[in-house]
């Protein structure tokens, strides 16, 4: 009977337990620490006025970066997509002589793989041309970066590419690559150059200013895929097959490393092709964000967002904020192009720059961004939500959310709007009455 009675007697106790729990978001760290007592005293509110739109990407680093983007992409919302590269190539060693009455046999520029984005059964086109101007490690390079090219064609192919297989040279392994033969009339240029141009890479380079890889719309293959691939892996390289009167067979490496310029170039045709929705907010339609907004790579588009009533919050009740999420959510999360991995959030300034916010300094686990249930992008803003509240005349240009890696990436994803029902852009504040 002694049983009985303690079970009877801790039963109110498991249910109120019960209940505190269902209050509980499991993945809301500062709720999560809060004494358990202070759930029956907590509020919420996801009515905060939100107002947000598409803004085009005008400044995006591009140059020697860890990956390298090539392809095309047509996207059915974004519109057409080319990405393309400059990168130089350097002698091996000084002093580089080919022999007695050198000649080539072949040519070959291979690219490792290291990834691609969209159509993976996709037919590509990638063509090869030399670069005209010159290029330095020293300079800033951007998305919409380009210098001349001269105007003949070097190099071409035409190839679905195959990521899983590894590839096999004369009976080597080689990591999955892309192989384009290059002109035999480039071949006999650099074997020709003379003994200054061959001497070092300081006199090389004026001469062989570099190569410029760029790609072709497929008919096709609708869809296209955007390539990575790894310039720094040492079998991204021009290498030169030959033969002398000493040798039957030779060859030499020219070399893609760190010491090289190289960067991506991203056109996306001034999204001529793309939603009408995105036009509308890129021509200062802002109310065009209560619908869809659009978030992609590659320098293309980022979203502003404003929170504007923050301020007035407090003013009608005195609240200690415990959490305040803002919460994206994909309107198509079956979409056969993927959404990023991890998307950013950052402040604007005055003069529109971005800052980080000071809840990305409590850790990445803690902030957020990343796709979260196959449909949605949360962010813990607690401090800022707080910040502006307690500072309402402090002056606030608002957030901007883009793709995290936006420069070496080419995901892109579709958000629902402000006002586009329950899975609208939303600010959840949790927060606690003060007497």
């Amino acid at each position: 009977m002694h049983k009985y009675r303690f079970i009877r007697a801790i039963l109110p106790l498991l249910i109120l337990l019960s209940v505190l729990s269902c209050k509980k978001e499991p993945d809301l760290i500062g709720i999560d620490l809060l004494p358990e007592s202070d759930y029956l005293h907590m509020s919420y509110t996801d009515t905060s006025t939100i107002v947000a739109y598409t803004i085009k990407e005008d400044s995006l680093r591009t140059d020697e970066l860890g990956t390298t983007l090539l392809g095309y992409l047509n996207d059915p919302v974004f519109g057409n997509t080319l990405a393309s590269f400059y990168t130089q190539y350097r002698l091996p060693t000084n002093n580089v002589t080919f022999g007695t009455n050198a000649e080539p046999d072949s040519i070959v520029l291979t690219l490792v793989y290291s990834g691609i984005y969209g159509d993976s059964a996709s037919q590509h086109t990638v063509k090869v041309y030399e670069l005209a101007d010159t290029i330095a490690v020293e300079n800033n390079y951007y998305s919409f970066s380009t210098v001349g090219v001269k105007p003949d064609l070097i190099g071409q192919a035409t190839f679905v590419p195959n990521l899983k297989n590894a590839d096999s040279v004369k009976g080597q392994y080689m990591p999955p690559h892309l192989r384009i033969v290059l002109s035999q009339e480039f071949a006999k240029s650099i074997m020709n150059a003379g003994a200054e141009t061959l001497s070092s890479n300081s006199y090389f380079q004026k001469v062989f200013k570099g190569l410029h890889v760029t790609a072709e719309q497929q008919a096709t293959t609708p869809t296209g895929s955007i390539l990575y691939f790894d310039l720094m892996n040492e079998l991204s390289r021009v290498t030169i097959y030959y033969h002398n009167d000493a040798d039957t067979a030779k060859s030499i490496k020219l070399l893609i490393n760190d010491a090289c310029a190289r960067f991506n170039n991203y056109n996306h045709f001034d999204y001529a092709a793309a939603d009408p929705g995105l036009l509308q907010q890129f021509s200062g339609d802002t109310a065009a964000g209560r619908n869809r907004l659009f978030v992609e790579a590659m320098g293309g588009t980022k979203v502003k967002i404003r929170i504007p009533y923050l301020k007035n919050i407090p003013e009608k009740a005195n609240i200690a904020v415990n959490e305040a999420l803002l919460i994206f959510t994909n309107e198509n999360p079956e979409n056969t192009l993927a959404p990023p991995r991890l998307l950013a959030m950052k402040a604007r300034t005055k003069e529109g720059k971005s800052v980080s916010l000071i809840d990305e300094a409590l850790g990445a686990d803690y902030f957020g961004g990343r796709y979260h249930n196959k449909r949605e992008y949360r962010f813990r803003i607690t401090k800022y939500v707080q910040d502006r509240m307690r500072n309402p005349n402090q002056s606030d240009h608002g957030l901007v959310l883009s793709v995290t890696g936006a420069s070496l990436l080419g995901n892109r994803v579709v958000l629902n709007g402000t006002a586009a029902g329950q899975n609208r852009v939303k600010l959840v504040i949790y927060y606690t009455l003060i007497e």
